[in-house]
């Protein structure tokens, strides 16, 4: 093997041959270069577009050895192409030796290309990187024709070929740079360029195959030149597997690309996603089936007033002490559950052991982590919602009281006034019982038998079969009267006596009398009370001057309900109010009947709706039975519940437990603002 094959050919028994082309294969040779430049141009494309370092690397190596393989299969099919009339053989080694100089050229080429910075001297560097290799890879395949001649190069047309390859490689980057500007028709800029490049790549052969000559023995027969079906058959093969390679870079290009897009869609959803759950004012957590956090967001933290990842790993009873993992046990079994998919009134624990109110919201998740069932908790501190509500209900609270004033006001002012007149009848009378007292004495002390004319005569005056008739009378009356007076004031007492929001144990019997009481001046011309207690009810756990208020909201609608009806049939019978207490298992029942107006369906769907009332304007606000539903229901976690016949009546039924479990949860913020 000698690689400086320039010197003339001395030998007389040597003589030049001349060789001529298949111009199928040449055609070929073309196509392959022109699918490789294509590859290239797809690979570009896909590294100038990928922003992770490692992606990019693996683009370039990929590339770069469909690139160099293309243009290595160009040339062997070129010199496939080439046929001449002596024997030929190619050796295996140094065939396949003469690839990876395209490849490594490719590489640096790609690589050059991948900086986007097309100044002249990276076009130039670039150029010169693929027309070394194209070159290098060239005349290592001329070295491995095995030939019974000799194989010499023209120094000039050396040169003048890999000066040429040069020229023609700079043209391929140049027309590179175009399919990186002209982005709008990427495509078709890729298919012509990808022709030019192909066609300056078969260029370089072609020029350099110029260069070369060939000398036969006059000893060795010569044969005719022929082109082989081996070589057309290896040749279309070889087309055949780089066009595979170019196929299967297409096909990646495009599944990296969907992959990639898919990627930025999945990242510009999550930045999406995670800033929409940084900036909700409400509180964030995932949790698992065991009640550990997850993932939470900011507004958790300043709700809890925890610092940065202190929360990680923690339990949720941690934050609310009333979930556990046994209330998630139902949700997990796939059972009904009575959490989920609810609001629940909870008590929030914040890092310094501070308690406040919030409601909870928990959903199921269809993610699973380390085959964990996973859920979403959504938490609202309701803080200034339940003092604002604190407020309204000590507002309506003083509001009822005003409206009852002018009533209790009568109910004292009746007692009072025969109180009165009896006591101005008693002084009268003691003062006209004084002289025949002092009459009587003198009588006893001097024993005079006219004196007991004179003491006669002065009890007479004084009246005394009347008043002795008359005064035990107004005495007794007097003490009832100053009884009801005792009675209204205690009920009063007992009525707007504050609970701060706390539970106590309190007779129901005696809440409802007191209310009764209370709210006689609205009830007692418009109807009669019937009660029903029963006596075995226990004392039950509740928040005494709310649930006084729900009675008295509900005692003062029944007696407008009968006043409404009495006024509409102008009847002069009185209403009547049927008010029954019993125990139904583990629940004490309160029901408050009437024979009022009833309601219709559309009112009874809505009558515990904040805001709405059937009174006219000025004569309510549509609260009262909102509130009552929900201190009942949130605060008691009992029930509330209306049935009503229109025309007829209705009946408002109350269900308490008899034993809590747990205090209202919102009672810690009730007190703080009280405080």
């Amino acid at each position: 093997m000698d690689f400086w094959r320039f010197h003339p050919v001395s030998n007389p028994s040597y003589f030049l041959v001349e060789g001529h082309f298949n111009f199928l294969l040449v055609g070929l040779s073309v196509l392959v270069a022109g699918f490789a430049a294509y590859a290239a141009l797809v690979v570009l494309v896909q590294v100038w577009g990928v922003k992770v370092h490692k992606n990019k690397q693996l683009w370039l190596f990929f590339g770069s050895f469909v690139l160099g393989t293309g243009i290595w299969a160009m040339h062997f099919t070129g010199m496939l192409a080439f046929v001449m009339p002596m024997p030929m053989s190619y050796d295996p080694f140094l065939t396949f030796l003469s690839v990876f100089p395209a490849i490594i050229g490719a590489y640096f080429t790609l690589r050059r290309l991948s900086y986007k910075h097309f100044t002249l001297i990276n076009i130039q560097l670039a150029a010169l990187s693929l027309s070394l290799g194209i070159s290098f890879m060239h005349f290592i395949g001329m070295e491995a024709m095995v030939l019974t001649g000799l194989m010499v190069y023209d120094l000039n047309l050396f040169i003048t070929s890999l000066v040429f390859a040069h020229i023609q490689s700079s043209i391929a980057i140049a027309l590179i740079t175009i399919v990186h500007k002209n982005a709008q028709n990427r495509l078709s800029a890729r298919l012509i360029c990808a022709a030019v490049i192909g066609s300056a790549i078969s260029g370089m052969h072609y020029t350099a195959m110029a260069s070369v000559s060939f000398y036969f023995d006059q000893a060795v027969s010569p044969v005719t030149p022929q082109m082989s079906t081996q070589s057309l058959v290896l040749s279309l093969v070889i087309t055949g597997i780089v066009a595979i390679f170019v196929a299967t870079t297409v096909l990646m290009a495009l599944i990296d690309k969907k992959l990639f897009l898919a990627e930025e869609t999945a990242k510009a959803s999550e930045i999406r996603e995670k800033d929409i759950l940084e900036q909700l004012a409400d509180g964030w957590f995932v949790i698992n089936d065991k009640g550990q956090i997850h993932q939470y967001n900011s507004a958790a933290l300043a709700m809890f007033e925890y610092q940065a990842r202190t929360l990680d790993d923690c339990t949720l009873d941690k934050l609310m002490p009333a979930i556990s993992e046994q209330q998630l046990m139902p949700a997990i079994l796939d059972k009904q559950s009575n959490i989920i998919g609810q609001t629940l009134a909870l008590e929030g624990i914040k890092a310094n052991g501070e308690s406040f109110p919030i409601e909870v919201t928990f959903s199921k998740m269809t993610l699973m982590i380390d085959f964990k069932i996973m859920f979403n908790c959504v938490v609202r501190d309701i803080s200034t919602r339940v003092r604002l509500e604190n407020k309204l209900h000590h507002a309506m609270k003083l509001e009822s009281v005003g409206q009852l004033a002018s009533g209790i006001a009568h109910e004292i002012n009746t007692p009072t006034q025969y109180v009165v007149d009896n006591t101005s009848f008693l002084q009268a009378a003691f003062a006209n019982m004084l002289p025949a007292i002092q009459g009587c004495r003198d009588f006893f002390e001097n024993r005079d038998i006219d004196g007991a004319e004179k003491v006669k005569d002065l009890l007479d005056k004084a009246d005394f079969e009347f008043l002795s008739a008359e005064v035990p009378l107004a005495i007794s009356q007097s003490l009832e009267g100053l009884t009801r007076i005792s009675a209204i004031v205690g009920a009063m007492k007992s009525f707007s006596h504050p609970s701060r929001g706390r539970m106590q144990l309190t007779n129901i019997t005696e809440a409802i009398t007191t209310t009764l009481t209370v709210a006689r001046s609205e009830w007692r011309n418009v109807a009669e009370v019937e009660t029903n207690f029963d006596d075995s009810l226990p004392d039950i756990m509740c928040i005494r001057d709310e649930f006084n208020q729900v009675i008295l909201n509900i005692i003062v609608n029944a007696a407008h309900a009968i006043a409404e009806r009495l006024a509409k049939d102008k009847d002069d019978e009185k209403g009547k109010i049927i008010i029954n207490t019993y125990r139904d298992d583990i629940d004490a029942i309160i029901t408050i009947e009437d024979n009022g107006t009833g309601m219709t369906e559309k009112t009874l769907s809505r009558i515990f709706d904040p805001f709405y009332t059937t009174k006219g304007v000025g004569k309510g606000t549509g609260q009262g039975l909102s509130m009552a539903y929900k201190m009942i229901v949130e605060q008691h976690q009992g029930q509330l519940y209306a049935e009503s016949v229109y025309g007829e009546g209705s009946i408002f039924t109350i269900q308490l437990p008899v034993k809590v479990q747990r205090a209202a949860p919102e009672q810690a913020a009730r007190q703080a603002a009280e405080v």
